[in-house]
């Protein structure tokens, strides 16, 4: 377990670094989490920590109830909303919550994000919805946000940002990375007129491929 943890530290510090070379974080804003499958323990990053200089030792374990498990900085502010999900959903093991310029735009809209491209209909599964405000970092807001998912790998906190998950920290980071750019083609695609949609059968289909059948299995 010791040597699991400690490979899992890595790949999230890792997947924190990333959001913020891509842009989809600046500063200390956002968070990461997660957990080995079938765990009650998770990662999650700290709070107020800069990415560029955040080391595994500064992670913090806690538990699905946000109690600090291990760790000696305190824990990301929206821990209820990483701890929210794995509580209710067994299938995912990372999450990953980003202010990402495009999305968080669509989010001051409370607007849904299209599906619009076939790649994010394979690792999304369909458009991006937006759930209902709650301020940031209150209690309630974890269940909401559980609430509000379901079983999609994303949804918009209005006038915030995104929250994404995976069966991985790197599944995740997929998806937040498609959110993005969703987001910033569907930007485009509004200039240039009325954008189609992929079709729902579409989306199913890709999205089975995507997560069953693409790459090396």
């Amino acid at each position: 377990m010791s040597q699991e943890l400690d490979e899992l530290r890595t790949k999230l510090v890792a997947a924190a670094r990333k959001i913020y070379s891509l842009g989809l974080v600046t500063g200390t804003s956002g968070n990461l989490s997660a957990r080995l499958p079938g765990s009650d323990e998770v990662l999650i990053t700290p709070s107020g920590v800069d990415y560029e200089g955040m080391n595994l030792p500064d992670l913090v374990v806690v538990d699905l109830d946000g109690n600090v498990i291990e760790g000696r900085l305190k824990p990301s502010v929206d821990t209820m909303n990483h701890v929210g999900i794995y509580k209710v959903r067994p299938d995912v093991n990372g999450v990953i919550h980003t202010h990402s310029p495009y999305a968080a735009a669509f989010s001051t809209l409370h607007k849904e994000i299209p599906c619009l491209i076939t790649e994010a209909a394979g690792y999304i599964g369909g458009p991006v919805r937006v759930m209902e405000y709650l301020p940031p970092a209150t209690p309630e807001l974890g269940y909401k946000v559980a609430q509000w998912l379901k079983n999609d790998r994303a949804i918009l906190m209005p006038n915030h940002g995104v929250m994404a998950v995976g069966e991985s920290i790197e599944k995740a980071l997929h998806a937040a990375v498609s959110v993005e750019e969703s987001a910033q083609v569907a930007f485009i695609a509004l200039q240039l007129g009325e954008p189609v949609p992929v079709s729902e059968s579409e989306v199913k289909r890709m999205n089975d491929f995507i997560h069953h059948r693409y790459g090396q299995r």
